[in-house]
């Protein structure tokens, strides 16, 4: 009968778990020490009408962020967004990313009452947005056509409301 577990068969089974355990050590290191998940920045945003280009500064204007790791998407309305939910029907218009230094979002968004661009020609309004979150407040510049000047904007996260839990 022959001998099944030789010497070469146990030094080439335990160099390849010993590689396997020492690469899976310095892949869990790198990894620890160097990916750091994007901070939760999903959810409502109202922006102070003063801060906003001038047709919109009389409106209430709400930014709703979706995030999903570094990408993100979301939706710029008019109007109080008190007592409205949002339907599966509400397809986002903004599109963009988490990066290092903060969010980019760009995207066509539809009726933004008050922009004559959008409103006269029945268009939509180009948005083009860079900001930061620090805290409970979103800072940064936007801008609604492609023409148009960044201006400044600082936006406040609306509390999320928890729904009515209902006893059977």
């Amino acid at each position: 009968m022959m001998n099944h577990l030789s010497l070469k068969s146990l030094a080439f089974y335990g160099v390849a778990i010993g590689s396997v355990a020492l690469l899976f050590k310095v892949v869990t290191a790198y990894g620890e020490a160097n990916l750091k998940a994007p901070p939760a920045i999903a959810g409502n945003y109202r922006f102070d009408p003063k801060s906003l280009p001038e047709c919109l500064e009389s409106d209430v204007l709400v930014l709703t962020i979706e995030q999903s790791g570094v990408y993100l998407s979301g939706n710029l309305r008019s109007g109080s967004s008190e007592g409205r939910e949002k339907t599966a029907e509400e397809k986002p218009y903004l599109f963009g990313k988490w990066e290092t230094q903060g969010l980019n979002l760009s995207g066509a968004v539809p009726n933004l009452a008050g922009c004559s661009d959008s409103t006269a020609t029945g268009q939509n309004s180009s948005v083009k947005m860079r900001g930061i979150v620090e805290q409970e407040s979103l800072k940064g510049k936007i801008s609604l056509t492609d023409k148009a000047a960044a201006t400044d904007f600082t936006a406040q996260r609306e509390a999320a409301v928890q729904p009515q839990k209902q006893e059977h």
